[in-house]
């Protein structure tokens, strides 16, 4: 376990340091505009796939893990071979409505149907997102973590760099990356089949439902949290403008960063947990749990210090001293991340402990009160400092959520 979270650890420095190439590719070779529309784009990509991946990014290498570890379940590969199709039947739907109806997606999206032509490359980005989801998960299931590692660093470390080294044009760069990651997903697809033990139609069906009972449960947590972290920049859009919506949505992709480094953490321990689960040592599963959250914490509340005091610095050497907006509303956002790391931490343990989704719960309430609080903000016509105030609070409420349900786990 601990060669896996070394290398994924490695695997998701190096992912950090591609996004922010790429931000810093965005800001100096395609102008402060296309930066705005570039990071926008981004955080709607975000918002959407949850949606349509059912949380089966969590559903397939959990019961992989389980099917592995214990008998009574189906053969691991009829979890994966279900998944996969309920997967493709989502996102080719999706895809197909996004750009029947591109001019009002657009509207809603981007607060302007102007820019309706964005739509296309994001439905190709949709798309293979969706196809590495799915092959990523394979491999967290079986905890072939190096073979997953690859894949991300392929997809999320380099292909978002070299595109931006060969195209200047934003809807290229949007639309070679999507492609780019269709034909490299598509491509491990072909490898995981070559694999696979195919079985009888009947149990395929019985592992679809049973995949999507679990991962059904998940959407509106999914899509809640993607909405949570999208939102303060799409209501920026159409309060502000698409500039500073744009440095919201930069604001926010920090905040995602910092959560990913926490990442591998959970990419190894759901299998891992769910491992431990179904042999019954809780003992060895508290134990893992408690070494987490202080580890979190801890490194979390170094960083956090770091980027407050250091931000105006930090922010200006990396994409220049006409971005200097960009400083307060880092430092505002920033602030959730003690909640925000623990949560990404914590969710794991409780998706591979509960068929239940208490994540979904927590996320749930933390949206209704942003949402609520944000409508109050609109009616009061406060500018967007006030809404990204509030998503700090919201994030808060859904660390603490989070912290309560973990204690009850941990009294079992």
């Amino acid at each position: 376990m601990k060669k896996d979270l070394l290398l994924t650890f490695f695997t998701e420095f190096i992912v950090l340091i591609s996004g922010l190439l790429v931000y810093k590719f965005a800001a100096n070779l395609v102008g402060k505009d296309a930066f705005s529309q570039y990071a926008l784009c981004r955080r709607t990509i975000s918002l959407i796939l949850p949606a349509l991946i059912m949380g089966l990014t969590v559903g397939i290498p959990r019961y992989i893990a389980y099917a592995s570890s214990n008998s009574r379940y189906q053969h691991r590969d009829n979890y994966f071979l279900a998944g996969i199709f309920v997967l493709f039947t989502s996102v080719l739907f999706f895809t197909v409505i996004l750009n029947i109806f591109k001019t009002s997606f657009a509207l809603l999206l981007f607060a302007d149907a102007e820019y309706d032509n964005f739509i296309f490359p994001v439905s190709l980005m949709l798309i293979g997102l969706t196809l590495h989801a799915a092959c990523y998960s394979y491999y967290r299931g079986r905890l072939f973590m190096a073979r997953a590692n690859i894949l991300q660093l392929l997809n999320s470390g380099v292909i978002p760099v070299i595109v931006f080294i060969f195209q200047s044009d934003i809807i290229s760069i949007l639309s070679f990356t999507g492609l780019c990651w269709i034909v490299t997903s598509a491509a491990a697809l072909l490898l995981i089949f070559r694999n696979l033990e195919w079985h009888d139609t009947k149990s395929l069906i019985s592992c679809a439902k049973e995949l999507f009972t679990y991962g059904i449960q998940r959407v509106p947590g999914d899509f809640g949290m993607a909405a949570l972290i999208s939102l303060p920049a799409i209501i920026t859009a159409h309060i502000s403008g698409i500039k500073e919506a744009g440095y919201v949505a930069f604001g926010t992709t920090i905040l995602n960063m910092t959560g990913a480094i926490f990442a591998p953490l959970g990419l190894v321990f759901l299998p891992k947990a769910s491992q431990l689960i179904a042999a019954k040592n809780m003992s060895k599963l508290k134990n893992y749990i408690r070494k987490l959250a202080l580890l979190t914490f801890l490194l979390t509340l170094a960083g956090l210090v770091s980027f407050e005091i250091f931000a105006d610095f930090i922010i200006n050497i990396y994409l220049g001293e006409t971005f200097s907006e960009l400083v307060l509303i880092a430092r505002i956002i920033m602030l959730g991340c003690l909640a925000y790391t623990f949560y990404v931490s914590m969710r794991s343990i409780l998706d591979a402990y509960y068929t239940r989704s208490v994540n979904t719960f927590n996320i749930i309430i933390a949206l209704i009160f942003f949402l609520v609080a944000s409508g109050c903000v609109n009616l009061l016509n406060v500018n967007y400092i006030a809404l990204i105030t509030i998503f700090v609070i919201a994030l808060y409420i859904l660390g603490i959520f989070t912290l309560l349900q973990i204690r009850k786990l941990l009294k079992v």
